[in-house]
């Protein structure tokens, strides 16, 4: 200890022990047996009386009470008899790993949406409250007991706190129906309860903190302590991270060292090939990008037509795509130019949409397709539905440009509170119109216009990077439901897919109902959809036109999924549910089916 003082503290909590451990009932923690007084007793008292020290008149008391309620409460959890299973599944999700960096333990935590949605469906406890403390304790029990052994071998100070590393990855959230509450907030709700439980009963075992892309979010829903807030860095990026504590973390965090799977004490038993094969992606195949019958032009200006399978936007060589259907460019606006234009939309995610001219708008970057820019040649070219003209469509260095006209206009909402209801007829009228010149373009398969993908946030809950899969197109409606029937199978970890002849179990006999429920969607015409069809999409013109705008989820689906898109999406107000059959064809067992098909995949 570092005084006279402390010393005199533990040798006072050393003579309380044999009360403490009657009135616990129980004299084990941390691996410790505190009956037998000895290094890894004191070891045990010292972190507690850290935690205590604010006021130091009440310190051994306070010390004293804590630690009777940590011993209870490990009796009553008992550590050991989960630990090993706990710590199977939380090596399998890589949700937290325990690594050394220099003399100092390390816990790293990763707080990934797609991977706690994933595990949360394959092991039915995974999220409730008694599942998730005991994978919290498992890693805590484990990295407590380093900290002790290490402290018993004078590899460390007594007093020298482990460092945590928290590293969030959020998954993007779909636009959907509000609910009680979302998948998020029960994530949050969940780890809220088990960080209070561990703060009390794991004192001082971490002094640093290190969150990597920090969520408001979570932080805020979390309630962490002002103590931890006090000694915590937030890094926007985990490369940041070797600026702080040196080349000896892993490469993928600036550093020098190896990745963390190959030196994590929670899987130290296995192999790190076992490691790879078994916590790893490697068993993810990455796809063959989309078909594609678009025309490339090379660095040397010869056309030639570029099938992507084999030759990739990003392949050297290869720097301007444009489409068959569509023609040649002819606008190509200079990408740094772009960077600094004004947004149309500032602040939104994905895709940006930015100002090339005072009536021209451009949309590229994540999620931007040429088979939008085809729906809507399509759509000019074959109906009298009002929509932004195109102007040009490229992919430029592997990534795509849509260059359109800028439509003035009034929002949907404003305008219908607004109008008369004679004017609100005739809104009505014309989108009817609309669904009925889209349904009369029949197509021979179901994906996007070019035959890519098929593109919507039931095909992107895949484990993993759900852009590492890819779902169609399809021939036929039987094939498509086979592929949503994969896509529900891909969210779950790849060690987990084995169970599902398991008769007993009550998750995977859910899951195969939902299987066959979609299975039995037949019969359905395949037409031409805009697919998201809600007034954030739709805009009305002066002479009361109706504009309607974002074509990137268009293509050929089932005859229903214009309905169950239209009524998916989040209403401006309850009133929608009952507009949405006045201009599309109504479909309400087939929406019922997919809207809990969503709902499995995201929840």
């Amino acid at each position: 200890m570092s005084s006279a003082a402390d010393a005199d503290k533990v040798t006072q909590l050393l003579s309380l022990l044999p009360s403490l451990i009657s009135m616990a009932r129980s004299s084990l923690i941390w691996g410790v047996d505190l009956e037998r007084q000895d290094k890894g007793t004191e070891a045990v008292i010292q972190k507690f009386l850290k935690a205590h020290s604010t006021l130091p008149s009440l310190q051994t008391s306070r010390t004293a009470l804590s630690l009777t309620k940590a011993l209870e409460w490990q009796r009553l959890t008992r550590p050991d008899s989960c630990m090993k299973q706990a710590l199977t599944i939380v090596a399998e999700a890589a949700v937290a790993r325990i690594t050394r960096l220099e003399d100092r333990n390390v816990l790293w935590v990763m707080v990934d949406e797609r991977i706690i949605r994933s595990f949360s469906s394959s092991y039915e406890d995974f999220m409730s409250h008694k599942g998730l403390t005991h994978l919290g304790l498992a890693v805590m029990e484990t990295l407590a007991r380093q900290i002790i052994a290490d402290v018993c071998a004078g590899n460390t100070e007594s007093d020298q706190g482990a460092i945590c590393i928290v590293e969030f990855k959020l998954a993007p959230a779909p636009a959907v129906r509000l609910q009680t509450r979302s998948f998020r907030d029960h994530v949050i709700l969940r780890l809220s309860g088990l960080l209070s439980s561990l703060v009390r009963h794991y004192p001082s075992l971490i002094e640093e903190f290190y969150v990597i892309n920090p969520s408001e979010e979570y932080l805020l829903g979390l309630d962490v302590p002002d103590r931890f807030l006090a000694h915590t860095t937030l890094l926007p990026s985990r490369e940041d991270l070797a600026h702080y504590l040196g080349e000896a973390v892993p490469l993928d965090y600036g550093g020098k060292s190896p990745p963390l799977v190959e030196h994590d004490c929670l899987i130290r038993s296995e192999s790190a090939a076992q490691q790879k094969e078994k916590y790893g992606l490697s068993k993810l195949q990455e796809v063959e990008p989309d078909p594609d019958t678009s025309v490339a032009i090379n660095e040397a200006g010869q056309d030639e037509v570029a099938n992507t399978e084999s030759s990739p936007p990003s392949q050297p060589g290869l720097r301007l795509i444009f489409s068959e259907e569509i023609g040649p460019p002819t606008i190509i606006l200079d990408p740094e130019d772009l960077k600094t234009a004004s947004e149309l939309c500032p602040g939104k995610m994905g895709a940006r949409i930015v100002w090339a001219e005072s009536d021209m708008l451009v949309k590229y970057g994540p999620g931007v397709r040429l088979a939008e820019a085809e729906a809507m040649h399509l759509v000019s070219h074959n109906t009298s539905i009002a929509i932004p003209k195109l102007l040009s469509a490229y992919i430029l260095d592997g990534v795509a440009y849509i260059v359109m006209s800028y439509e003035k206009g009034e929002p949907f909402q404003d305008y219908w509170d607004c109008a008369s209801d004679l004017q609100q007829q005739h809104v009505l009228h014309q989108l009817q119109d609309y669904v009925t010149q889209m349904r009369s373009i029949t197509g021979e398969f179901i994906g996007g216009i070019d035959s890519s993908c098929c593109r919507d946030g039931i095909f992107e809950g895949g484990w993993g990077d759900y852009q590492l899969y890819q779902y169609g197109p399809y021939a036929s409606e039987a094939e498509f439901n086979e592929g949503i029937v994969q896509a529900l199978r891909d969210r779950l970890p790849p060690q987990s897919r084995g169970k599902e002849e398991s008769f007993d179990s009550d998750f995977f006999n859910a899951e195969y109902i939902l299987y066959q429920t979609v299975r039995e969607l037949r019969g359905h015409a395949i037409v031409f959809s805009h697919g998201d069809l809600h007034t954030g999409n739709m805009l009305i013109r002066s002479d009361g036109t109706v504009v309607v705008l974002d074509w990137g989820l268009a293509g050929y689906w089932p005859e229903y999924w214009e309905f169950y898109r239209a009524m998916f999406n989040p209403p401006w107000r309850s009133a929608w549910d009952r507009m949405v059959e006045k201009f599309i064809p109504p479909y309400y067992v087939e929406y019922s089916i997919m809207k809990k098909v969503f709902g499995t995949v995201w929840n």
